[in-house]
C-alpha cells in the first residue's frame, strides 16, 4: 500500500512539473463576447440576428426561422369596357391587400392587369397597363404603401382566364392579380408558463 501511495505522489508531481503554474490573483482575459444582450440565450460572439423578439423559436445563432412569402389573389375589381376606372365598391377588396402587406412588412406586391380579346394587341396592352397603375396608386395614395413596395405591369389579352368569345368570357378576362412576394422573419413564439391556449 505505501508503494502504490509513493507511485501516485510521484505521478502527480512528474506530470504536473511541465505545467504552467496559473496566478489565480490575475484576471482571465475573456477572448469572446458571452454577454447575452437581446436575452435570448444566445451569447454575442455567436449571435446573427440580434433583434429577434423576445421569447420567439430561434436557431443556435439566435435567429427565427424565415417564412417565404408566395401567393398570388385574383382581385375581384371588375372593369367596364375600354376602361381603367376602379369603382369606390372595390376599394374593400384592394384593401385586403394592403392589410396583408401591412401585417408582412417584408412583402411586395405586383398588381397585374389583364384585358379582354376585344380590340388591338397594341391597344389592350396599354389598356391593361393603366388598369394595373389605376390599382397600385390606391394602394400607395389611399393605403399608404410605400411605393417602393408596389410594382404595376399589363399583360394585354396574353393570359386570359377565358378563351371564350363570349359576354361573360371577356368580363373573366377583365381582371386584376395581385402576387405577394417577399421573405418575412416569422415570430413563432416558445411556449412557456404563461402561454394561453386559444379556445
Amino acid at each position: 500500500m505505501k508503494n502504490l501511495t509513493v507511485l501516485l505522489l510521484s505521478l502527480f508531481v512528474f506530470g504536473c512539473a511541465n505545467n504552467e503554474l496559473v496566478d489565480l490573483n490575475t484576471p482571465t482575459v475573456q477572448k469572446h463576447d458571452l454577454q447575452d444582450f437581446d436575452q435570448d440565450g444566445v451569447v454575442e460572439a455567436r449571435e446573427k440576428c440580434a433583434d429577434t423578439y423576445l421569447g420567439a423559436t430561434i436557431d443556435n445563432y439566435g435567429c427565427s426561422s424565415v417564412k417565404r412569402i408566395d401567393d398570388s389573389i385574383r382581385l375581384e375589381v371588375n372593369f367596364a369596357n375600354d376602361s381603367s376606372v376602379v369603382k369606390t365598391s372595390d376599394y374593400a377588396k384592394i384593401k385586403e391587400v394592403a392589410d396583408f402587406m401591412e401585417r408582412f412588412p417584408g412583402s411586395h406586391v405586383t398588381i397585374e392587369g389583364h384585358c379582354s380579346r376585344q380590340g388591338t394587341r397594341e391597344y389592350n396592352q396599354v389598356l391593361s397597363e393603366k388598369r394595373a397603375a389605376a390599382v397600385a396608386k390606391i394602394l400607395i395614395n389611399r393605403f399608404d404603401i410605400a411605393e417602393f413596395r408596389v410594382a404595376a405591369v399589363g399583360f394585354g389579352f396574353d393570359k386570359p382566364v377565358d378563351t371564350g368569345d363570349t359576354k361573360e368570357a371577356h368580363a373573366l378576362n377583365r381582371r386584376i392579380v395581385a402576387t405577394l412576394n417577399g421573405t418575412e422573419q416569422s415570430t413563432d413564439m416558445k411556449w412557456t408558463i404563461y402561454t394561453v391556449d386559444e379556445e
